[in-house]
């Protein structure tokens, strides 16, 4: 069978390629009707299974070690590719044979070969590693523009679990709404009548701004232009009219919270880093992007693209340093893990949120803990330096909303050392200011 794989595969010449085809299908059908050909083809795997190999003796002048995929699967012979990817040895669990925390480039790598090897095995091949490694580039698209059809395509590339995410949900509206849309009908009137019918679903505002979102990248991924899709604005408002903050005595109930799976403790540790550099929480997932120096942080930020130098201090400078070379859970994941924390630290009242869906208004009433998301560390941050009085420009450059001048940010000015000592004084001495607020508070 692979001869006839590696003959089909070796033409550029359609017609050979079509008729070694039909030759392989007729042998395998007819090969299948003995037993050992029935039990070959029973044992064979619906998904590839991806072995790691830490080669430790191809180790680099600068310790790090080469990661290999290890494959015999529907082979004769061991066949093995270098993923790109050197850690240091510290960074691979020997025991699972597996990195602590695994890179986003063999997470990519990985579902790039499944998709192939799902792919491959549709067309009746029994693919081996080097096959997958050949064709992961040939994974058959959708034939035609139809919306849902491309959606699936999506689902099936490396993109990131909160996108993959968002799609499926559009896919399900879709499929609801009509399933036959195609992406050459999609004007301005046809999508007005999407969300229209997603406001009758009672969809709110926000989470049709996602879907809005997610139907530009599925666009963006069938390589289409529609101007009317990318041109489209939201008839309604997409502004929450409250947002729950936290105060500082929350954030010091969720530090004395213990952790009960290593999990939560990474969700926990990340949210406090939130709470005490105001980086965004794709900006925490990617600290490696970043450079650490003694007394501040520096990185281009994911969403803004302009720099940002944040402050080191007592409160995250331990953090900092056990991210710095990835965090290893999607945003999802910890998402999930931070809520009981919040919910045992006593973030359990009553809080109102006014949702709009269309041009109407109704209050959801929700435990503060469901509400409270990893933005709200940036938010608190925020405010915590306004309580210190470090707010106006010294907050905005802490937060990298805006800059006076980026050439000075990145060659450490004077302005930016004076803010940074600044920041660092008045966060060492957080628990007396807080102290003297409540005693003014009192009196």
């Amino acid at each position: 069978m692979s001869d006839s794989w590696n003959l089909v595969h070796s033409t550029d010449t359609e017609t050979l390629k079509n008729s070694f085809l039909g030759y392989f299908m007729f042998i395998f059908v007819s090969e299948s009707s003995n037993k050992s050909s029935n039990t070959k083809y029973a044992e064979m795997k619906t998904e590839f299974k991806i072995t790691y190999f830490f080669w430790k003796a191809r180790k680099d002048a600068s310790g790090l070690i080469p990661i290999y995929i290890r494959s015999k699967q529907n082979s004769d012979k061991q066949i093995s590719h270098f993923t790109g990817v050197k850690l240091l040895t510290d960074q691979w669990n020997h025991k699972k044979k597996v990195p602590k925390n695994k890179p986003a480039k063999l997470m990519e790598l990985e579902t790039i070969l499944q998709v192939t090897y799902t792919a491959l095995l549709r067309e009746g091949f029994q693919p081996n590693l080097n096959d997958l490694l050949t064709h992961r580039k040939d994974v058959q698209k959708p034939s035609d523009l139809n919306i849902v059809a491309w959606c699936e395509d999506y689902l099936k590339a490396a993109y990131s679990e909160g996108q993959k995410k968002a799609v499926h949900t559009l896919k399900t509206n879709l499929t609801d709404h009509k399933k036959t849309l195609t992406f050459d009908k999609l004007t301005k009137p046809i999508i007005k009548v999407f969300f229209e019918w997603l406001t009758k679903q009672g969809v709110a505002n926000n989470s049709q701004y996602k879907r809005l979102r997610s139907l530009i990248n599925v666009c963006e991924h069938a390589n289409l232009d529609i101007p009317d899709l990318k041109n489209y604005e939201m008839p309604y408002t997409t502004v929450n009219a409250f947002k729950p903050r936290l105060t500082w005595q929350e954030v010091e109930k969720v530090i004395d919270t213990e952790a009960n799976t290593n999990l939560e403790q990474i969700a926990k540790d990340v949210f406090l880093l939130a709470c005490f550099s105001g980086l965004r929480i794709d900006d925490i997932l990617t600290l490696d992007r970043g450079e650490l120096h003694e007394f501040y942080y520096e990185r281009i930020q994911n969403k803004t693209k302009l720099p940002v130098l944040v402050t080191i201090h007592g409160r995250n400078e331990k953090l900092f340093k056990k991210f710095l070379h990835g965090v290893g859970y999607t945003r999802q994941a910890l998402s999930s893990s931070l809520k009981p924390i919040l919910k045992r630290s006593g973030l359990t009242q009553k809080v109102t949120r006014i949702q709009a869906v269309g041009y109407a208004f109704k209050d959801v009433v929700k435990p503060k803990y469901e509400e409270i998301a990893f933005h709200s560390g940036r938010r608190f941050y925020a405010r915590l330096l306004n309580d210190l009085g470090l707010g106006g420009e010294i907050a905005r450059d802490e937060l990298g909303h805006s800059f006076k001048s980026l050439t000075d940010l990145y060659a450490g000015s004077q302005e930016h050392s004076h803010r940074v000592a600044r920041v660092r004084k008045s966060i060492e001495t957080i628990q007396e200011t807080y102290k003297e607020l409540a005693l003014m508070k009192v009196a």
